[in-house]
């Protein structure tokens, strides 16, 4: 019988915070994840958590979920609980956005196209892209039915494109809460960095909850 080693505090990996922000598609898994993710302090582990983190699910059910989101390196494990990104919004998500990208440049804007942060861009240039990523992302989500049939050829993120099929912009949904953010990437997106779970868990902890 699977048993909770005591003393472990949980935080999200980078693939584990991709995981949970880019589809808005329920399930034990991504409840798992948005349960850790909404705490400002790293959670102890235990019966009682993973029970709120997956309700309607028996023992054995959760402990699967928790087992494989584990193998599949989508959560870590520490001895002492660690601390979401201190500081406002305004402060910190420049820093952890700059790091998502090869160029240091990418923006983050909410649905409407509101410019949340820039990094890297000109004030002006960030607020065009920031509407721009909110619109493709838009687009996307009207025509999910029909793009539904694509299947496994249907990605996550949306591109600008030269002939060679080489992207120099790319645009991606990060679903926090009830809200889907565009995040605009210029160059090659760098998701496996801690900034990326840093930037997610820093965005939950404010609006995860909303």
């Amino acid at each position: 019988m699977l048993e909770i080693v005591p003393g472990s505090y949980l935080t999200v990996t980078p693939y584990g915070a991709w995981r949970a922000v880019s589809r808005s598609d329920p399930g034990m898994d991504r409840g798992i994840l948005l349960g850790v993710l909404q705490e400002a302090m790293s959670p102890l582990l235990s019966m009682e958590a993973l029970r709120a983190w997956t309700p309607g699910a028996t023992r054995d059910e959760a402990f699967e979920v928790l087992l494989k989101l584990q193998e599949e390196a989508c959560l870590e494990a520490w001895p002492n609980p660690r601390m979401a990104p201190i500081g406002t919004l305004e402060s910190t998500l420049p820093g952890l956005l700059a790091a998502l990208s090869d160029t240091g440049q990418a923006v983050l804007a909410d649905h409407m196209g509101f410019c949340l942060a820039i990094a890297g861009y000109p004030s002006d240039t960030g607020e065009a892209l920031a509407a721009v990523g909110a619109d493709i992302l838009s687009v996307a989500e009207r025509q999910a039915q029909a793009l539904s049939r694509l299947g496994e050829h249907l990605l996550d993120g949306w591109g600008n494109v030269d002939a060679a099929g080489i992207s120099g912009l790319s645009f991606w949904p990060v679903h926090i809460g009830r809200t889907r953010l565009a995040l605009t990437v210029s160059g090659r997106p760098r998701f496996n960095q801690r900034a990326f779970a840093e930037l997610v868990w820093a965005l939950y902890v404010r609006y995860g909850k909303v």
